[in-house]
């Protein structure tokens, strides 16, 4: 699967295994504590190198179902190498992956196919196809993987622009003719088109007013919810992170350098991580005496 930037390859992505895995059965509340916590995304010793430059390094991560996790660094660290590695946009070195149960490496051709249909991806800035409307945006994961009648695609479409708030009259638009706002919740129209379990955003936010970000914050959770959605959120949004993710992970010095809530990176020794989330531009929390609980 390969990235658009207006022209190229839409933003489905490849996956293939029988479903083995347990249904999502509706999704988890942010605080709810989980008698299992299964991981629908699990990686293990991630290497990934371009030359001699290594930019992952036996990186461990995982993704449990039901939540959503933001991922953050500093530029350049590799959040969006790590990304399009799990999605096989790109090579890696050593390391396993496993999506929904399922290791890429051992299963049929087939059945990563049928995977692709379980994950869906929003690219930063969209990366919407500038020829096409914002309904037949939307149907080109429908037309790769499914054998739907035009009209039953047109159907779905309209749904999924119900979906994440946009009016009926935006599905014959081109790119050209949306606001920022308009065109990142039709690029997540197109992710969800497939009805996926797990979600890759990446900065869903970038580029939007305070508004319009909070907003879409808000579109996140409520999908979440409703759909019982897994949402991986690549972000530098600080209201994102304290607003709407149930986890944070830190990408630093090649690997994951913590993760856990909003306490735990406060807590964490790192000058990195305490710039960033103690620094002018955090938001204000008020912590009570008791560790372990934070609230803004």
């Amino acid at each position: 699967m390969a990235e658009s930037n207006d022209t190229t390859a839409p933003e489905t992505t490849a996956r293939g295994t029988t479903d083995t895995t347990p249904d999502a059965g509706g999704a988890a509340p942010r605080d709810a504590k989980r008698s299992e916590r299964d991981a629908i995304l699990a990686v293990k010793d991630l290497t990934v190198a371009f030359g001699s430059n290594v930019v992952l390094d036996k990186l461990t991560l995982d993704v449990y179902r039901g939540e959503i996790l933001g991922f953050v660094g500093a530029s350049g660290t590799g959040k969006s190498v790590l990304m399009r590695t799990v999605l096989r946009l790109l090579p890696r070195q050593s390391g396993s992956i496993r999506i929904l149960g399922a290791e890429y490496d051992k299963v049929s051709e087939e059945e990563r196919v049928a995977l692709d249909t379980r994950l869906g991806v929003l690219f930063q800035h969209g990366a919407l196809f500038s020829a096409l409307t914002v309904k037949e945006n939307i149907q080109v994961p429908m037309r790769e993987y499914l054998d739907l009648s035009q009209e039953m695609m047109d159907d779905l479409a309209m749904l999924k622009i119900a979906l994440v708030g946009l009016k009926p009259e935006a599905a014959d638009r081109y790119p050209s003719e949306l606001s920022g706002g308009m065109i990142k919740r039709a690029a997540l129209a197109r992710a969800l088109a497939l009805d996926p379990d797990l979600v890759f955003l990446d900065e869903p936010t970038s580029g939007l007013d305070p508004i319009g970000a909070a907003e879409f914050d808000d579109l996140i959770a409520k999908l979440r919810d409703t759909l019982g959605l897994t949402v991986y959120m690549v972000t530098h949004d600080l209201d994102s992170l304290f607003s709407v993710c149930d986890r944070i992970a830190v990408l630093g010095k090649k690997r994951v350098l913590v993760e856990g809530t909003i306490d735990d990176m406060l807590a964490f020794d790192d000058p990195w991580v305490q710039s960033y989330f103690r620094g002018k531009r955090a938001r204000s929390i008020v912590r009570d005496e008791t560790p372990g609980e934070a609230r803004q």
